[in-house]
């Protein structure tokens, strides 16, 4: 039936049968296929009145967006409807990858106004839900980015947050531009902006760890630099476990330098035990060896780190901590050293 109407609604625009395909991995849906068509064009022209009609456009991806889907019940299903209101997207190691290099944006718009964007790998199946589909097949990823920029500012939360999304996935390198204004325009919000360095960590490769490195040496905001610390972890470029130490040593904010070493912990760099064991010793702020300890206690070897802190000769406080933490662990060796010293 798709592929009927798509050469229903192709023939109808004279456009000859090699110009544009229907997207595969969409099905169920009311096509019209648009060749040589802007995406901005195209978005003027939709979604005028009360029902709700959707435009879309292929793009290659960064690696980082391959196989990256829509997913119901809890990322046990890949796939989704453009009906669906509440669903979860990104990527899913329980699901086979398909190794697909094209990424579909979708634009829904109503009443004259954008009202959803969806980001999809070309792998990922989408129920149109009979729908009208606008489909422009692949352009030019600048044109795209221009389109996607003008949806930063339609002040609808879900469009802003997977427009920026959508432009970090593209594989061009116009993607940064767009990513390094949001992420130092000091006048946007605080969110917009860790948004955007959350996106430049996960996205961007070595141009997004770049920007992060500048907000970290640069921005005022100790919040920013929390985040950007966070954005590190999602960094695949070889140092950033190093990178995140040395926030930890030398942010003159110590609520930084106490977030870096959590996330640090968290990223299960290799040796990160050991070195946060060592920042007890070097670190002369309370509230940083506290966060130290609890850092530990979220390692995967975390356990045997606090036991190795309780059985040294440190200070009362960092022992009572270590305590703590372990009595917090479902480890049977946390149970068994607490009730030595409890026998003690």
């Amino acid at each position: 039936m798709k592929s009927i109407l798509a050469s229903i609604t192709a023939a109808m625009f004279c456009l000859p049968s090699w110009a544009v395909d229907a997207p595969a991995s969409i099905e169920n849906v009311v096509i019209e296929l648009r060749a040589g068509v802007s995406p901005v064009a195209a978005l003027d022209g939709v979604g005028r009145g009360k029902t709700a009609e959707w435009v879309g456009w292929s793009v290659p991806a960064v690696p980082e967006a391959r196989d990256v889907c829509c997913f119901t019940t809890n990322f046990k299903r890949r796939g989704c409807s453009l009906t669906d209101r509440d669903n979860s997207w990104g990527t899913s190691d329980q699901f086979q990858r398909s190794g697909a290099t094209d990424l579909y944006v979708l634009v829904e718009a109503k009443g004259g106004r954008p009202s959803r964007v969806r980001v999809v790998s070309s792998s990922c199946p989408v129920d149109g839900a009979n729908r009208r589909l606008v489909w422009l097949g692949p352009v030019d990823p600048g044109a795209s980015i221009v389109a996607l920029s003008k949806l930063l500012e339609a002040n609808v939360d879900d469009v802003e947050e997977t427009a920026l999304a959508a432009i970090a996935y593209h594989a061009d390198a116009r993607a940064d531009a767009v990513i390094e204004k949001r992420a130092i325009d000091r006048s946007l919000s605080e969110d917009s902006r860790k948004q955007a360095i959350f996106w430049a960590g996960n996205a961007r490769g070595e141009a997004g760890y770049r920007l992060v490195e500048r907000v970290l040496l640069s921005d005022p905001s100790g919040d920013i630099r929390e985040h950007a610390v966070f954005a590190l972890t999602q960094s695949p470029v070889p140092g950033a476990s190093e990178r995140i130490k040395r926030v930890a040593l030398e942010d003159r904010d110590n609520d930084v330098r106490a977030q870096a070493l959590f996330w640090l912990a968290q990223s299960n760099a290799k040796g990160a035990g050991e070195w946060i064991v060592g920042r007890l010793d070097a670190e002369d702020d309370d509230h940083v060896r506290e966060q130290a300890v609890f850092a530990l206690s979220q390692l995967k070897d975390g356990t045997d780190w606090l036991l190795k802190v309780l059985r040294s000769k440190r200070d009362s406080e960092t022992i009572r901590r270590a305590l703590f933490w372990l009595g917090q662990s479902d480890d049977p060796r946390a149970l068994q050293e607490l009730e030595k010293i409890l026998e003690k």
